[in-house]
C-alpha cells in the first residue's frame, strides 16, 4: 500500500513500507537502491489460446521467466520486453488471445513483424485494459476497463504507426476481414500507444484471413519501467516529505 500523500511520517513507517529491519537509517532508502525501487517493471502471463488450442502457457513471473510455443505453423513467444507471433497461418474466424495481468510499463507499443513476401493481410485486434493507464504521454488517467480496437498491417512495420481507437463499451471479439467495433462509438482516436500502465491486465484478442500456407506475423512492445517512487533522490540530501505517495512493490 503507497504512503499517504500529507502529513507526518515517520521513519517507522518508511521501515513497513519497503522491508527494512532495524536499525532503521535514512540512508538506506535512497532510490534505487536495494529497498526502494525507482524503476519496476513486469508482465505476468497468464493465458494463450490459438487455434485448436494451445499449450499450457502457466504463470510466466517475473521477467527471468519468457516463453516460445511452436505450433500450426506458428510461434508466440514472450517476455518482459515484448510479445508477439511469427509464421502464422490461420483460417477464417479463429480468435485467438493472450492474457496477462500485474502489468507495470512505463509504453506499450505495437508493429507488424512479417515478411512482405508473405501474406498482406491485416491483423484485427480488440485490446482490453483493466487498471491504471493513460492513451498519451502525460495524458488523463484511465481506471476501470477499457475497450481498443484497431488493425496491424505490413505497412505499419515501426511502432506509433497503426492506429487504434478506444470504444464506448465491449465490442465483442475481432472479425477476420474488418476491425469489429460492434454497436459501440467512439471515444477516442489516434492511439499509437498506451502509457503508463500500472497494475493493470491487458487482454488481446486477434483475428485474421489468411488461408493456404501464407504468413505473417506482429509484435507487441514493453518499454521500460514505472519511477513508483518519483520524489525520492538517488543520493543527496533525505527528507520524509520525499516519501509522500511513496510504495514498495
Amino acid at each position: 500500500m503507497a504512503l499517504q500523500t500529507s502529513g507526518a511520517i515517520s521513519i517507522s513507517e518508511l521501515a513497513t513500507e519497503y522491508g527494512d529491519t532495524t536499525p532503521n537509517s535514512m540512508s538506506e532508502f535512497y532510490a534505487g537502491g536495494s529497498l526502494v525501487d525507482n524503476d519496476y517493471k513486469n508482465i505476468h502471463y497468464d493465458e494463450l489460446y490459438g487455434y485448436n488450442g494451445s499449450p499450457s502457457l502457466g504463470t510466466r513471473y517475473p521477467d527471468s521467466s519468457s516463453f516460445s510455443y511452436s505450433w500450426h505453423n506458428r510461434t508466440f513467444s514472450g517476455d518482459q520486453n515484448s510479445w508477439g507471433t511469427s509464421h502464422v497461418r490461420e483460417t477464417d474466424e479463429v480468435v485467438a488471445y493472450l492474457k496477462s495481468s500485474s502489468v507495470y510499463a512505463n509504453r506499450l507499443g505495437w508493429k507488424y513483424s512479417g515478411n512482405p513476401a508473405y501474406t498482406t493481410n491485416p491483423y484485427y485486434f480488440r485490446i482490453t485494459v483493466t487498471g491504471h493507464h493513460r492513451t498519451s504521454d502525460g495524458g488523463t488517467i484511465l481506471t476501470g476497463t477499457h475497450y481498443y480496437t484497431g488493425s496491424i498491417s505490413l505497412s505499419e512495420s515501426s511502432e506509433g504507426q497503426a492506429v487504434f481507437t478506444r470504444r464506448s463499451g465491449d465490442p465483442g471479439t475481432p472479425n477476420s476481414t474488418s476491425i469489429n467495433n460492434g454497436s459501440t462509438s467512439q471515444l477516442e482516436g489516434s492511439i499509437v500507444y498506451l502509457w503508463d500502465l500500472q497494475d493493470c491486465s491487458v487482454d488481446w484478442h486477434f483475428n485474421s484471413y489468411q488461408p493456404g500456407t501464407s504468413s505473417a506475423s506482429f509484435s507487441f512492445h514493453w518499454t521500460d519501467g514505472i519511477n513508483i517512487n518519483p520524489d525520492v533522490p538517488t543520493s543527496g540530501v533525505l527528507s520524509l516529505t520525499d516519501f509522500y505517495g511513496g510504495q514498495s512493490l
